[in-house]
């Protein structure tokens, strides 16, 4: 669902999908699929259930051989609350796989970069080096204070309706000074609604590390 508001990591993984002759197809380009996990997060078992119900029958129905989502929230409820036959990756582990394998190539550029690690995609997933490794065939990565597992909230999740606009706000502010610390040139994430948060915040360019890699396609 968040990718919808944030259209250009969509945008992104189209170009890197055709850059590489990927066939793919959208399941919720026309519209809003909920994975189901924020239903399930507030109690809503049932109507979790039955998305999940919907969802798989709608990937089995397309033969696809592989999920990838961008959104970690998604990627952790594929992975744990369905039982798919295929292979669920979070597009930072297609992209790492990808540079491995030598079907994407990249060129490097000069910028220095801080990443922030999504909370569902590092402490709920253990995905932290993949996304540093795409990152480091692009640009220059910078270290901070707070990264991996001991990561800052960016504040904002849809799965928690108990926090208000200023405390979310306080948190997303606090994570934010960690990553503005090294004085990079741009702040990297991995997840829309992280990148939803930090771009309130105004202060410094920040992109989606799929939004990084379409630009640095040779």
């Amino acid at each position: 669902c968040m990718s919808h508001l944030t259209p250009g990591i969509t945008a992104a993984m189209e170009t890197i999908f055709n850059a590489v002759e990927q066939k793919y197809w959208f399941m919720d380009k026309e519209e809003t699929i909920c994975c189901g996990r924020p239903l399930l997060q507030q109690g809503f078992e049932n109507q979790a259930s039955d998305l999940r119900r919907k969802n798989t029958e709608m990937i089995q129905g397309s033969k696809a051989t592989m999920l990838i989502t961008s959104c970690p929230i998604c990627y952790q409820s594929f992975r744990k609350e369905y039982n798919l036959s295929i292979p669920v990756l979070h597009h930072t582990e297609y992209l790492d796989m990808l540079i491995r394998d030598g079907r994407l190539k990249l060129r490097h550029d000069d910028r220095r970069v801080t990443y922030h690690d999504p909370c569902e995609l590092g402490r709920g997933c253990g995905i932290y080096e993949q996304p540093r490794d795409v990152l480091k065939a692009t640009t220059t990565l910078l270290h901070t204070d707070n990264e991996r597992e001991k990561s800052l909230c960016c504040g904002f999740n849809l799965g928690n309706p108990l926090l208000d606009l200023e405390q979310q706000t306080r948190i997303r502010d606090a994570a934010r000074d960690n990553l503005l610390a090294p004085h990079p040139d741009l702040i990297a994430t991995a997840c829309p609604m992280c990148k939803k948060a930090f771009l309130r915040a105004e202060d410094i360019p920040v992109k989606d590390i799929a939004e990084i890699v379409a630009g640095n396609i040779c």
